[in-house]
């Protein structure tokens, strides 16, 4: 077995450094809500940054369905998702505007279905997941305390839903 054997340490010593593969993985939403040109984010408890709400997909949920939800439960709004952020692929969920993973600290590795949602009203009902909210127009992406993957999102939803 010899070098393949090496190389085979070699590949999951660098999986766990890199993707986490001794961490939790679960599959997550996040949904970048927009009304009137401006996206809905909010300021995490925790990792003190502002994000768009989102969560977990639970078992025997599909991402669209999560998406509805969480989107529901943490604001009291609901969304239309519309069509997929980009045309031409069959089976592309409504609102679709990408797919990232990144760390989300105790939870391990979050597989995250990004999704755009047009919503009717500003009028956020929390459900005390997050601390504040604000609304946040495209020249005021980069003065957020964001994560980058977050900006880059927020961007593509606001040109989106134009």
């Amino acid at each position: 077995m010899g070098q393949g054997s090496g190389r085979g340490r070699g590949y999951l010593h660098a999986l766990r450094g890199v993707a986490g593969a001794v961490q939790r993985r679960a599959f997550s939403v996040a949904i970048y809500a927009v009304h009137e040109g401006r996206v809905l984010l909010v300021h995490h408890k925790r990792l003190g940054v502002w994000i768009p709400v989102g969560g977990e997909v639970e078992a025997n949920e599909t991402p669209l369905e999560a998406a509805a939800r969480e989107l529901r439960e943490e604001t009291g709004l609901e969304g239309d998702f519309g069509a997929p952020a980009w045309e031409g692929v069959d089976g592309t969920p409504r609102g679709l505007l990408a797919y990232e993973e990144h760390a989300a600290g105790s939870k391990g590795l979050h597989l995250n279905f990004d999704f755009v949602a047009r919503v009717a009203s500003e009028r956020i009902v929390s459900d005390g997941s997050f601390g504040e909210h604000r609304w946040v127009s495209a020249e005021e992406l980069e003065k957020v305390d964001a994560p980058r993957n977050v900006v880059q999102c927020a961007r593509r939803a606001l040109q989106t839903t134009r």
